[in-house]
């Protein structure tokens, strides 16, 4: 009979990457011939790195051979022409993706190109799978079906199926036909991975799933009913989480305060949008004994990679990031997560606040929130503490960090002076950008004439 489809919900830092490498390296580590038959597609390039990484380690001592499509990759990295170029040999069993990387090499041997192909792929999984549920509609998700499936994937159930093409297993199983219970030839194996699920079931319907088996790693939930369960999100066991409730203009000097006087000294800050993250790193910059660094998707994948590593080395107090880019990292030794800004909804709280308490290690969560705020925030609270607390429970869900006046009192002289610096800064820049443009002015009049 066909295995279930799997969808797991599982905490961030729970170790979901191990779950299902381990695994994969053990049903692939007797196998004969070298072809892609597990194929990981994760979001962006950074987590698609640190995924290859750890199948690299698990396989040092194997025979199994992992690719990574991601970038520059070209598709003659995966596959490579026999000694008379007649055919291709296979350089890859498990491959790691990103879906853009992955569409590009399945259209381009689409377009005449003849070295890669997924005809032997037996297991799909798919890490952050709410995320990549929303990446352009699936579409990188049915061309996959496409490459698997072969020109024949217009036929959509063995017994419709003429007899030549059965012979050549080019078709798609519909899961809702009694002949998709027999395994009649190999079918695509699908695994999900996330720390929330979407309930959209339409989005559920387009992943094709074959009476999917839903798991949810979550301590304490008993919870049997399906519908709730998909509403469910997977939180750290050992994290604490709290709030200081602050004038937007106090924020940078709370933020300060939690390194001079709390003793933070490894905190991943996040802001939602890529100019926040600038001016906030280039205030916090401006204040003495304090190591600040930002980092998003602008910048190239080795600087990202050098300020992470830097960052895990301790050699940062407070690191800056957008959501896209910190979504799904494994940093280690993070001591305090804060949402500088006030997260857009609960699952970018979850993805958030998972980023400390990884592997059962005491973490800490805070959120700075002005007064009008408040409402929106507690609204995020209840719902992403839904299915683990009950009603009473989720009043005590998040304690107020109380921070004194006095605290803060030390600090604001070299605030005030810092803010002005970077007000004067500012001018400065819209200065020189207006000379710029100036003369640029007269230069294109001068040639003109």
């Amino acid at each position: 009979f066909r295995p279930r489809d799997i969808c797991v919900i599982s905490p961030t830092g729970s170790g979901k990457t191990f779950a299902y490498s381990i695994p994969v390296i053990q049903y692939l580590i007797n196998r004969i011939v070298t072809q892609i038959r597990v194929l990981i597609i994760l979001p962006v390039q950074d987590l698609a790195n640190q995924v290859y990484k750890v199948f690299q380690n698990l396989c040092e001592n194997t025979t199994l051979r992992v690719g990574l499509a991601t970038g520059s990759s070209s598709s003659n990295m995966f596959y490579k022409p026999n000694a008379i170029g007649t055919q291709t040999i296979c350089l890859t069993d498990i491959l790691i993706a990103t879906p853009g990387k992955l569409v590009d090499l399945i259209m381009n041997n689409e377009n005449g190109g003849r070295n890669f192909h997924l005809r032997n792929l037996e297991i799909l999984i798919i890490d952050e799978a709410d995320r990549m549920m929303n990446e352009t509609q699936l579409q990188w998700l049915s061309t996959i079906e496409y490459a698997v499936h072969g020109s024949s994937s217009k036929f959509y159930c063995p017994c419709l199926v003429p007899d030549a093409e059965s012979q050549q297993c080019n078709y798609k199983v519909d899961p809702f036909c009694a002949c998709s219970t027999f395994d009649m030839r190999k079918t695509l194996f699908k695994i999900l991975f996330s720390a929330t699920f979407t309930t959209d079931p339409e989005k559920i319907d387009n992943l094709s799933l074959y009476d999917p088996l839903l798991i949810n790693i979550n301590s304490g939930n008993d919870n049997n009913n399906l519908s709730e369960k998909m509403k469910s999100v997977a939180l750290p066991e050992n994290l604490k989480e709290l709030m200081v409730i602050c004038d937007q203009d106090k924020k940078p000097l709370i933020l300060w305060h939690l390194v001079k006087n709390l003793g933070y000294q490894r905190i991943l800050c996040f802001a939602n949008s890529i100019m926040n993250a600038h001016r906030l790193d280039h205030l916090m910059k401006k204040l003495p004994e304090l190591i600040v660094e930002e980092i998003h998707s602008r910048q190239n994948i080795h600087k990202r990679a050098k300020i992470l590593k830097k960052f895990e080395n301790g050699l940062i107090h407070i690191l800056i990031s957008t959501d896209v880019t910190a979504r799904g990292m494994d940093i280690d030794g993070i001591d305090c997560v804060v949402s500088y800004d006030v997260p857009r909804n609960e699952t970018a709280y979850i993805h958030r606040i998972g980023r400390t308490a990884r592997a059962g290690k005491p973490g800490t969560a805070i959120t700075l929130i002005s007064p009008d705020q408040l409402k929106h925030f507690n609204i995020i609270i209840r719902r992403s503490h839904k299915s683990t607390t009950t009603n009473d429970d989720q009043k005590q869900m998040i304690e107020k960090l109380s921070i004194k006046n006095s605290d803060l009192k030390p600090l604001i002289g070299i605030y005030t002076k810092a803010l002005e610096q970077l007000k004067n800064d500012a001018q400065s820049e819209w200065k020189k950008d207006v000379q710029i443009k100036r003369q640029q002015l007269r230069n294109k009049s001068s040639f003109k004439s």
